[in-house]
């Protein structure tokens, strides 16, 4: 009995093979959230109820202003506020975000192919069939039963071992035990030498999972980015909108107020031509004002469709007013240092270089598929026989009888096209990917220029705006005291101030445009260099648990 233990107890200590770390913490928080909540519920399943989303208790507090006599409320939001915002309830995200879980499944059953399989069979058979000799019996009653268990190993060893009883009945009047019990046990290997075989090539499948699973990781942050880079421009647009707006209403009072003057000199010297000519003036600056209010309700409405809170449902009336200042200080960058930095944190490039290391084990695989097949097999088995089943197990385990199998196959199809096809297949996708990842680096190099380039543009007409604000500033403020000391008013000189206010409005317009433009261009450049998070202050919880000790291992388990 103690051979059959002793292997028995080798085939435990070869171990299952585990898929790898992965702790719940690799979810990111708003994933935890996703698989408490299920997918996004809406209050209706169709029609409008689809344009409001329901959220729980975890949400952003927002500072709701509710002004006597206003028709739509007022809610103060600042830009990491709006971020947090989308990252909880961004469709575009939870869709994303379940990959690195479906991901980790295949890590799961790439690691199951290693585990333990029990097997087993019953069957009773009844033969009774016409014999030409008296030396054979032709009725015969055989019942068998086998029970057993097996595993591959990473070598791509075959283990089995399997104890088998067999209960037989028949009339044969020249066998001693017409009804007999025979109870086997076997052990058995089957090693691969050359192909399928060695750890190399039987953790690919686990390893390349492995990297599956990092590129859903690499995926998940991109997204996340990418909706941080989305929300960023559409807050600056808003702060635009707002800005432009406010801009129109000033331009607007003033030239209200040059109508007015205008109206009280009728009997001075202003003509029925100057009236008409400020009068004019106010109706089409009114005009440009209505449109810049338009223009306020579609930057709301796109802001508010990516935050997807139900306090800023789109069908109800509110008024969305962004708090933080966009930045208007110069930020130097060099485009080496951001190119550098581009290389190593930009999730495509995470993408590309996992892409690489998953053709590499692909083409090893595809190497060892071109060798020939040679394994090697060997068993041993323990019989007993006896006319009871007790008997006969006693028997087995004294081990009065055994047999051993020591034995090779080899195989080698001629020609060995289709391995050294699939060679050549995974060796030109390996360049292909190596080709990718150049393309992508190239691709990186173009984007970091381009938003350098962008945010020293954008930052040089913040700068020449400011000054063409302050001289068209001085310009009007030069009219307007020549008009009071001026003896008479004419269409020219009305003509003139009303151009001079209209300088001012469009300078200052773009003053704005410009240093949105520059705020873009920050954000634009932190996303392709992929520090966008980190300027944020936004850390996905797959980071903190990857930077965890790992779990203690059996000694001698595979990783």
């Amino acid at each position: 009995m103690v051979p059959i233990a002793a292997a028995l107890a080798l085939c435990a200590g070869v171990g299952c093979v585990r898929p790898g770390r992965i702790e719940p913490g690799l979810l990111t928080r708003y994933q935890k959230a996703v698989l408490e909540r299920s997918p996004q519920p809406r209050v209706a399943g169709d029609g409008a109820g689809l344009l409001r989303p329901i959220t729980d208790a975890d949400r952003v507090p927002l500072k709701i202003v509710r002004k006597d006599g206003a028709e739509a409320v007022t809610v103060e939001l600042t830009l990491a506020e709006a971020i947090r915002l989308a990252l909880l309830n961004s469709l575009d995200v939870r869709v994303v975000s379940f990959q690195p879980a479906i991901s980790r499944e295949d890590m799961v059953q790439a690691a199951a192919a290693f585990d333990y399989v029990a097997f087993g069979s019953f069957q009773h058979v009844i033969q009774d069939e016409a014999t030409v000799s008296a030396l054979v019996s032709g009725e015969s009653h055989v019942t068998e039963a086998e029970l057993g268990v097996r595993k591959t190993t990473v070598t791509g060893a075959e283990l089995s071992a399997a104890w088998e009883l067999v209960r037989t009945s028949d009339a044969n009047q020249f066998i001693a035990l017409n009804r007999r019990h025979e109870s086997v046990f076997t052990l058995s290997v089957t090693q691969p030498l050359l192909r399928n075989a060695w750890p190399d090539y039987n953790l690919a499948a686990l390893r390349v999972a492995r990297l599956g699973y990092r590129t859903s990781i690499s995926e998940f942050r991109q997204q996340v980015e990418a909706v941080v880079s989305q929300v960023q421009g559409l807050y600056w647009a808003l702060v635009r909108a707002r800005r432009d707006c406010a801009i129109q209403e000033e331009l607007l009072a003033k030239t209200i107020e040059t109508r007015d003057r205008v109206r009280k000199r009728r009997k001075i010297d202003a003509t029925r031509v100057e009236v008409k000519q400020a009068e004019a003036a106010v109706q089409t600056r009114r005009a440009r004002l209505l449109r810049a209010r338009k223009a306020i309700g579609d930057a709301q409405d796109e802001l508010a469709r990516v935050l997807a809170d139900e306090r800023l449902g789109l069908l109800r009336r509110y008024a969305l007013v962004p708090t933080t200042a966009p930045v208007a200080t110069r930020v130097r960058v060099d485009a080496g240092d951001q190119l550098l930095d581009a290389l190593r944190f930009s999730p495509v490039m995470e993408q590309a270089r996992l892409a690489i290391r998953t053709a590499d084990i692909n083409v090893r695989l595809a190497e060892n598929e071109t060798l020939p097949v040679l394994n090697f097999t060997a068993a041993v088995a323990y019989q007993g026989l006896r006319g009871n089943g007790e008997d006969a197990v006693a028997q087995m385990a004294g081990h009065d009888h055994i047999s051993y199998v020591l034995g090779g196959t080899f195989e080698y199809p001629i020609g060995n096209r289709a391995a050294r096809s699939a060679l050549r297949q995974r060796k030109f996708e390996r360049l292909q990917a190596i080709a990718s990842m150049q393309n992508a680096a190239d691709q990186l190099a173009v984007d970091v220029n381009e938003a350098v380039r962008e945010i020293e543009t954008a930052f040089a007409e913040v700068e020449a705006n400011r000054a063409a604000v302050a001289a068209a500033k001085a310009e009007l403020e030069a009219l307007e005291d020549t008009e009071k000391i001026r003896g008479r008013l004419s269409p020219e000189f009305l003509q003139v101030k009303l151009g001079a206010q209209e300088l001012l409005a469009a300078v200052a317009g773009e003053e704005v445009r410009a240093l949105v433009d520059y705020n873009r261009a920050l954000a634009r450049l932190a996303e392709v260099t992929g520090t966008i998070l980190h300027q944020q202050n936004i850390k996905l919880a797959v980071e903190a648990a990857t930077e965890a000790p790992p779990r203690p291992r059996p000694a001698g388990a595979p990783e």
